[in-house]
C-alpha cells in the first residue's frame, strides 16, 4: 500500500460546507456522504463506506438511530402517532441486540445467509465508534457499548465483518411515568476471514483521523435542539394530559357507582312498598290482580316469604341470587346441569 490521502465530505444538499474529513489508504475509494431527509428530529445523517480496490476490506459508518419509550402504556400509544423516519417507538435494547435488529438485518440482508461469530462487549483495543472512557454527558444519561461479528461471502471469498455500537439512554421524568430517549451510533470494519484482527491498526488509524467540522456540527445541533426541546415539552404535556385523563376516568367511575347505588336503593324501596301493599290485599283483590297480570303466588325458600311469579308453569326454581327458572316439565331439575343450589318454589 503506497500511503494515505485525506478526503473531505462536503454537505452538498444542506449547509454547503465540509461535514468531516478523514485519512484513508491512497488506493481506497469513499462512497456515500451526507443525506438530508424530511425529519426535524434528525434532518441529516451520515452514511459512508471506505472500500479497498478489491472490495473485500471496508470501513463503514451508518446513520444514527433514535428511539423513545415510556413505562406508561397510554403514552406509548400516543407516541405511535408522532414517530418519524429517524425516531421510532421501541423499548430499550442492549447494543448487540439493537445492532442485529436495526443495522445488520436491514443493511446486510443481501449477504444472507450470514453467520454470527460472536456478540457482546467491546474491548479497549477495538476501533470504537465512540470512546468508552469518555466522561458521561450528564447524570441522567447512561452509555453502553457492544459489538457483533458476522461472516459471509463476497464473490466466493469468506469475509468477516465486525459491527460496533455506542448507545446512550436518557430518562425524562413526567408526572405519569418516565420517558426513555435512546439513540445508537454505529460503524463496522470488514476483511477476508482470518485477516480482520491483523488489520486493526489500519482501521484504528482511519477512525482516529476523522475530524468533524465544528461549524457544520453546530449548525446541525442548533437545528435539532429546537425540535428536541419541542419534543420534550410535548412529552411533559402528554404526562399532564394522562394524569387529567386518569382523574376524569376516576370521576366517571365514582359517578356511575353513585347512580347504581341510588337506583338500587330506589328499586328496593319500591319493592318493599309493593310487598306491603300486596300483604294488605283481600283475597278477592289478590285474585283479581293475579288474573289480570297473569301472576301466581309461590313460596320463596331463600327469602322465606310469598312472591308473585309468572303463572301457568309446572315448576319455578330459584337460587340464592334471586335468579328464577320457569319450567313446563315435571322432570326438570336445574341442579343436574347448572351451578348453584336451586330450590323449587312451591305454589300457595
Amino acid at each position: 500500500m503506497a500511503g494515505y490521502r485525506q478526503i473531505q465530505c462536503i454537505d452538498q444538499s444542506g449547509f454547503g460546507i465540509e461535514a468531516f474529513r478523514m485519512v484513508i489508504p491512497e488506493d481506497w475509494t469513499c462512497y456515500g456522504g451526507i443525506t438530508w431527509v424530511n425529519d426535524l428530529h434528525m434532518p441529516a445523517y451520515i452514511k459512508f463506506a471506505v472500500v479497498s480496490p478489491d472490495g473485500l476490506m471496508a470501513f463503514e459508518g451508518f446513520p444514527i438511530l433514535k428511539f423513545m419509550w415510556s413505562n406508561n402504556p397510554m403514552a406509548v400509544i400516543n407516541q405511535q402517532f408522532w414517530q418519524t423516519q429517524s425516531t421510532k417507538v421501541v423499548a430499550p435494547m442492549l447494543p448487540d441486540e439493537a445492532l442485529l435488529k436495526y443495522i445488520i438485518s436491514p443493511f446486510r440482508q443481501k449477504m444472507q445467509p450470514y453467520r454470527i461469530v460472536f456478540k457482546g462487549q467491546v474491548s479497549p483495543n477495538d476501533p470504537m465508534v465512540a470512546d468508552p472512557s469518555a466522561p458521561p454527558i450528564s447524570s441522567s444519561v447512561q452509555i453502553r457499548f457492544g459489538k457483533v461479528r458476522i461472516s459471509y461471502e463476497i464473490a466466493k471469498n469468506l469475509i468477516e465483518e465486525e459491527f460496533y455500537a455506542g448507545v446512550s439512554y436518557e430518562q425524562v421524568p413526567t408526572m405519569t411515568g418516565d420517558f426513555i430517549l435512546w439513540q445508537m451510533q454505529t460503524g463496522s470494519i470488514r476483511a477476508p476471514q482470518g485477516h480482520l484482527d491483523e488489520n486493526m491498526p489500519l482501521f484504528r488509524t482511519m477512525k482516529a483521523s476523522i475530524r468533524p467540522n465544528e461549524t457544520w456540527v453546530q449548525q446541525l445541533t442548533d437545528l435539532i435542539t429546537g425540535s428536541y426541546q419541542r419534543q420534550t415539552a410535548y412529552i411533559r404535556q402528554i404526562g399532564i394530559f394522562s394524569k387529567q385523563y386518569s382523574q376524569m376516568q376516576d370521576q366517571l367511575r365514582e359517578q356511575r357507582m353513585r347512580s347504581w347505588e341510588e337506583a338500587n336503593r330506589q328499586f328496593e324501596a319500591e319493592r318493599a312498598a309493593y310487598n306491603v301493599q300486596v300483604d294488605k290485599e283481600t283475597p278477592s283483590e289478590r285474585f283479581s290482580r293475579e288474573a289480570i297480570l297473569g301472576l301466581e303466588r309461590r313460596w320463596d325458600p331463600y327469602e322465606e316469604k310469598e312472591i308473585d311469579v309468572e303463572g301457568g308453569h309446572v315448576d319455578v326454581w330459584t337460587n340464592a341470587l334471586g335468579d328464577r327458572i320457569l319450567s313446563d316439565s315435571y322432570n326438570y331439575n336445574p341442579n343436574e346441569h347448572l351451578m348453584g343450589n336451586w330450590k323449587r318454589m312451591e305454589p300457595l
